[in-house]
């Protein structure tokens, strides 16, 4: 179906996405090498080849500007991970998804920093975060995929997945962000501990096999 926008109102909407693409990388790029509060509108403008006034008028301000920058997320290759066959082995799937996650958290290191301290600091901030974070998609992607390893006989069919999905996803944070950004842990041992939760977490979800759960009836 063809757009009821005439061609100049076509080509003003052409020009004010491509705007805003062209400003949010050129934010993205000054918030990771300046921080939050030392990156300008003014330099974010210039880099971008455009008026500075036009990050107000698009996005509320340098803070809209922020929010743009993480709400920008690879919706395909994330998609395409969680579609992707499964895994031979639970344990298997538990430590893709750490290494999955550890490389999305590395991408966006310096922007969740960033975030964080705005949220703490602004409740505002905080509501619009709460407005546009993609956790819930990935948690329900994530979710959706256990549930495939539930009807492949590989899951215990009576196992609680939103625990489960809670489980792995607060993991790969925990290891991702608070071990390797903020404690600086060696990167052996969270090689270690990815290991370790990965053999447990399969062990935890794993689907019992018919002829333990009759030894079970029995004792």
């Amino acid at each position: 179906m063809k757009s009821s926008l005439p061609a100049a109102g076509r080509a003003r909407q052409r020009d004010r996405q491509a705007t805003e693409e062209e400003l949010i990388t050129a934010a993205a790029v000054a918030f990771a090498e300046r921080g939050f509060e030392k990156a300008t509108t003014r330099g974010i403008a210039e880099a971008a080849g455009c008026s500075e006034g036009l990050i107000q008028r698009y996005f509320n301000g340098k803070e809209g500007l922020l929010l743009a920058v993480l709400k920008r997320q690879d919706a395909p290759r994330r998609d395409q991970f969680f579609e992707r066959p499964l895994c031979a082995s639970l344990a298997q799937e538990a430590r893709e998804m750490i290494e999955h996650g550890m490389a999305a958290v590395a991408e966006r290191a310096e922007t969740i920093r960033i975030v964080f301290s705005r949220v703490l600091l602004d409740r505002a901030f905080q509501a619009d975060f709460q407005r546009i974070s993609t956790r819930q998609e990935v948690r329900r992607s994530l979710r959706e995929r256990l549930a495939r390893y539930v009807e492949a006989g590989m899951i215990d069919p009576a196992l609680d997945l939103d625990m489960a999905t809670e489980l792995l996803l607060g993991f790969v944070f925990q290891l991702a962000f608070m071990h390797r950004e903020l404690h600086q842990t060696q990167p052996a041992d969270i090689e270690r501990m990815a290991d370790g939760f990965a053999a447990l977490f399969a062990r935890g979800v794993a689907s019992v096999p018919s002829a333990r759960k009759g030894a079970k009836k029995h004792e």
